[in-house]
């Protein structure tokens, strides 16, 4: 595993070496990046209503709330836009209360992946604003501890998106980045971006 992954950092070392000269933010170069969010649409959604719907008794509160961590890859099909796909882990603990009772600790666990694009409304050598675009799937994992340890375990799948109406990244080859929006990502989420060419 280490020697993978010093293979890996070498590689792309090596790319970024091999185009540090120039503008990163023209057609045919890549991008990798990894952001934090806060205020996840599915968060937001748990929040305010009873996670098991089929029993009306059940009721979550006192949740807790972690940030949404994702990994991104994009690809500038020109100077005005980037194709790619996003990939979004996020956790929320919480307690059900059953008619007040029965005291049951709750994990939601989701996983995202969704393909997306981002428009460049502005682009130079070091600064790029634009807005972003992501739709795809979320598996979903429910676990669930009540005062005896027994362990339920649900799944799902529901339709997982992203709308960042602004973003602001700066930096040629290394840049850190902010965008606001809504959706799976968070309403707000800030990261570091490194681009390179093959």
């Amino acid at each position: 595993m280490k020697k993978l992954f010093l293979t890996i950092s070498v590689l792309l070392f090596a790319f970024v070496a091999a185009s540090a000269q120039g503008n990163m933010n023209q057609p045919g170069f890549h991008d990798l990046s990894v952001s934090a969010g806060y205020g996840s649409s599915m968060q937001f959604i748990d929040n305010y209503t009873k996670i098991i719907s089929d029993y009306p008794s059940y009721e979550a509160k006192d949740f807790k709330f972690f940030p949404t961590v994702s990994a991104e890859y994009g690809y500038r099909v020109s100077e005005r836009f980037a194709v790619g796909a996003v990939l979004s882990f996020q956790v929320a603990d919480s307690h059900i209360l059953n008619e007040g009772r029965d005291n049951t600790k709750a994990r939601d666990t989701w996983y995202s992946l969704m393909p997306q694009a981002r428009f460049f409304w502005y682009t130079n050598k070091n600064m790029n604003v634009y807005s972003k675009a992501a739709v795809g799937l979320t598996a979903r994992r429910n676990k669930y501890t009540n005062n005896n340890d027994i362990i339920e375990k649900f799944r799902d799948f529901n339709i997982a998106w992203q709308v960042s109406a602004i973003g602001f990244e700066y930096g040629n080859i290394v840049c850190g980045f902010a965008e606001a929006g809504f959706g799976t990502q968070g309403f707000i989420q800030a990261g570091v971006r490194i681009k390179f060419a093959f």
